[in-house]
């Protein structure tokens, strides 16, 4: 008679002593069961169900009835139509170097973790395609990966494609909690594969307990290219070095601390959509930086306490800010008659004509265009099996002359990156406004 499979595979915390499948009593177990489990369950074709329960701090004192620990990395192997499910159970990572869990390629997978934890200076999740599966994709695509938080002494989540896709996935995280990088997104530079089509969301970016050289979400590296056309809906908390007070089991910070090179933001990459929001104290300019290589990013504002950080080379990132900034936006001095001045803000600018000076002629140019290959499409079959996928060349920035002069109360709207150029025998005078 043939074995009759099992429906599912269960972590108990006391497994298997307590009727589960895989827990830390599995004999020589490092992971708790947790690897064992994912094991046989990959190997009978049948989905993992993690049993959890209430813990947390309360009165200074953790509560442990929930806790599974891991004394190596967990590795969650290549799979296709998986499951892994569970209660909110804490999985610690004790080590004190390496990542907490690796997950490989997937296909079409969904992924409910628990609060994870992290001991080392390491990742606590790295996703990371890099094994091929059946179909010889080295990939990330169509999966769903949902943590209830994930707290680290280093790095919560790298999204990483230096060896294969990550495409058309979700990640979200009720909470991250770290030291330096709350999500850290990498294409090694522009080396490797495409990131793209996804939707990155964490409720809660925390960094309180962080006291400087920390960023909430990198986006991108120098370099970075591949990074295209996902959706981010994060918020940032900066650090205030919160540190638990032994006398009185509370947490305590300090109100005035301003943390050195705390950064909400850092973007190299391009053509993202990100809704971001801040708190807390930074250094002026710290809240988003745009890196020389980012462009055509459009970020959702719902505020920005301690402003940016413009040092795109062609400046076509956009701001759209959840309230009025108006005339606060600052006014540039019209250029000799001539040459060109670029709008380098990432807002819309409306130019107002106060005075018509004697202008004779003055043109419009649009924003340089990306000379960057994107993929056409985010099938697998056409970006893992053509080698370099090719792109129309680049478009010369298209210009228009209007050959008349200005008059009083005229406008003209200026989008980010682009160029008006003016002929003037007397300089007219402007004043600059944002749009929303």
């Amino acid at each position: 008679m043939t074995e009759r499979r099992k429906p599912y595979v269960y972590v108990t915390l006391e497994g298997p002593d307590d009727g589960g499948d895989f827990g830390p009593n599995t004999p020589g177990t490092k992971t708790s069961g947790f690897q064992e489990a994912i094991d046989y369950a990959h190997e009978i074709c049948r989905d993992v169900y993690v049993f959890g329960g209430r813990g947390g701090m309360h009165g200074g004192e953790g509560i442990p009835h929930n806790v599974y620990t891991l004394d190596e990395t967990l590795r969650i192997p290549w799979s296709q139509d998986f499951r892994m499910d569970g209660g909110n159970y804490l999985l610690a990572y004790q080590p004190s170097s390496g990542d907490a869990i690796h997950i490989d390629s997937q296909m079409n997978c969904r992924y409910k973790l628990g609060l994870l934890t992290c001991a080392s200076d390491g990742a606590t999740v790295r996703i990371k395609p890099e094994t091929p599966g059946p179909d010889d994709f080295v990939a990330i695509t169509a999966s769903i990966f949902d943590f209830s938080a994930v707290c680290s002494q280093g790095t919560g989540i790298v999204i990483d494609s230096s060896e294969g896709l990550i495409i058309n996935s979700k990640v979200f995280a009720e909470e991250t909690n770290t030291r330096k990088q709350g999500v850290y997104v990498t294409d090694d530079g522009g080396s490797g594969q495409w990131i793209s089509n996804n939707h990155i969301q964490v409720m809660y970016g925390n960094q309180y307990h962080a006291h400087a050289n920390c960023t909430g979400l990198q986006l991108g590296d120098p370099g970075s290219k591949k990074i295209v056309n996902n959706t981010f809906e994060m918020s940032f908390h900066s650090p205030r070095g919160a540190y638990l007070d032994p006398e009185t089991k509370r947490y305590l910070t300090a109100e005035d601390f301003v943390p050195e090179n705390a950064v909400g933001t850092d973007i190299y990459a391009q053509r993202n959509v990100l809704h971001l929001s801040f708190y807390g104290k930074r250094s002026s300019g710290q809240d988003i930086i745009f890196e020389p290589e980012s462009r055509d990013n459009t970020i959702h504002a719902f505020n920005l306490p301690n402003g940016i950080t413009n040092r795109a080379t062609v400046p076509t990132n956009r701001i759209v800010p959840n309230w009025p900034i108006g005339f606060d936006l600052p006014t540039p001095p019209v250029p000799a008659s001539g040459e060109s001045l670029v709008n380098t803000t990432p807002y819309t600018a409306q130019i107002i004509i106060l005075a018509t000076g004697e202008v004779s002629s003055w043109t419009l140019t649009d924003a340089e265009s990306p000379n960057q290959t994107y993929p056409r499409n985010l099938s697998l079959a056409d970006n893992l099996n053509r080698p370099q996928l090719t792109a129309p060349p680049p478009r010369a920035p298209i210009n228009q002359t209007i050959s008349a002069g200005f008059f009083p109360g005229q406008t003209i709207v200026l989008e980010p990156g682009e160029h008006i150029q003016l002929t003037y025998s007397q300089a007219p005078t402007w004043r600059w406004k944002a749009l929303r």
